[in-house]
């Protein structure tokens, strides 16, 4: 694809994306408002993040939290001034879909289109509206800053750039520290597996360096990870929701960590039987990437498609980590079509969402088509990894 026809492609998405987004920018959030807002206030006016304030994230999510209030007054204006910041970063993810992914002018529209309309479709701007979130998912959470440095990792491994896809991983896994999972399927055939470790390590030594000296320590960013319980929407939960609406079993709806979450009789096996299928998967599917020489954005794609199917936590916002790689690794194929009907019954989840502390039915069975959705785009793109004879390509 020509440079020229990269540069239109990029002009005509981003307007696409302006136009949706742009209008919603200062919309209500619960998150921010309750949340990232009223933290950011405590650490400007002084207080440890970690020790004093329970921030959640890794350090290098302190500044996205951060910089809004800086520039802003009051909730309102600091929820225009976080939704302005995703929109950017969003228009960044374009450019780098737009400019930087390899090939064919198909492999390039494919990419842009599968990320626009997944974006939108859970959005609420053309599908139905959020009953807990008045603006888009995507510029209400910070989630689309690890997806698209994973991505331009990715892309930097393929272009043989060792330390700058080791810095790029690196600094996702300092804002959200899932990406740390992808290292060994990109360390895999690298020529220079030392200059990318130490280029991985400098973000990471960074961020914990400052918060060292700034007297803080990660402990309660840990613990609370470590200490959730069953999320409501997960997988895990799912046959507890539709036994309890078949059958009356008696599951209840508690909260705890900002989420909603199951108790029911079997929700702590279930929680159990989560963390212990994901761990097991995702070691099992990179052992078996790695002596099938599987590329490495399909192996990236597939491990990060099992830490959303089976992880005990599911909130809505963890599909865009996986969107913008599946949409290079796959294009307009199967696999994202499974994955858009995923972003659709998500946005359907999100107006149902107003049933959840009853586990009214609407809630129940938009949960239940959701994660069903889930368990198709995870078969359709780990299946063929351990297919005899197949060459996988992207």
């Amino acid at each position: 694809m020509s440079r020229r026809d990269r540069l239109i492609a990029l002009a005509i998405v981003a307007v696409i994306h302006i136009a949706a987004f742009a209008p919603t920018i200062g919309s209500a959030s619960s998150i921010l408002d309750r949340g990232f807002w009223p933290q950011s206030e405590r650490i400007l006016d002084g207080q440890l993040p970690y020790r004093e304030v329970n921030f959640e994230y890794p350090p290098l999510a302190l500044p996205l939290v951060i910089a809004p209030a800086l520039v802003s007054d009051g909730p309102s204006g600091y929820e225009y001034a976080f939704e302005t910041q995703m929109l950017l970063v969003d228009l960044a993810l374009v450019a780098l879909l737009a400019l930087a992914v390899p090939g064919s002018t198909r492999r390039v529209v494919e990419a842009l289109g599968v990320y626009t309309v997944g974006l939108i479709a859970v959005s609420g701007v053309v599908l139905w509206d959020s009953t807990i979130e008045s603006g888009p998912l995507a510029l209400a959470r910070f989630d689309l800053v690890p997806a698209g440095l994973i991505l331009a990792a990715l892309l930097a491994r393929e272009a043989k750039r060792s330390a700058l896809w080791g810095a790029l991983l690196g600094a996702a896994t300092a804002v959200k520290a899932f990406p740390a999972v992808l290292a060994p399927s990109m360390l895999r055939g690298e020529r220079a597996p030392l200059r990318a470790l130490v280029a991985a390590a400098i973000p990471l030594v960074v961020a914990a360096a400052i918060v060292i000296v700034w007297g803080d320590e990660f402990g309660s960013a840990i613990s609370y990870h470590s200490n959730r319980d069953l999320q409501i929407e997960t997988l895990g939960a799912t046959p507890l929701l539709v036994a309890h609406q078949l059958f009356g079993a008696g599951a209840q709806v508690t909260t705890g960590a900002g989420a909603f979450n199951l108790s029911a009789s079997g929700a702590g096996a279930a929680r159990t039987i989560s963390i212990a299928l994901t761990i097991a998967l995702v070691l099992f599917l990179i052992y078996e990437c790695w002596i099938r020489r599987t590329p490495a954005l399909i192996e990236a794609t597939a491990v990060l498609a099992v830490i959303i199917v089976f992880a005990p936590v599911l909130s809505p916002q963890f599909l865009l980590w996986v969107l913008p790689i599946s949409a290079v690794a796959y294009g307009a194929g199967r696999e994202n079509a499974a994955l858009l009907a995923c972003f659709v019954l998500t946005e359907l989840l999100l107006h149902n969402y107003i049933g959840v502390e009853t586990l009214d039915s609407g809630f129940v069975w938009s949960v239940a088509a959701r994660n069903a959705a889930l368990l198709v785009y995870l078969v359709l793109v780990v299946i063929p990894i351990f297919k005899p004879g197949r060459t996988l390509k992207t």
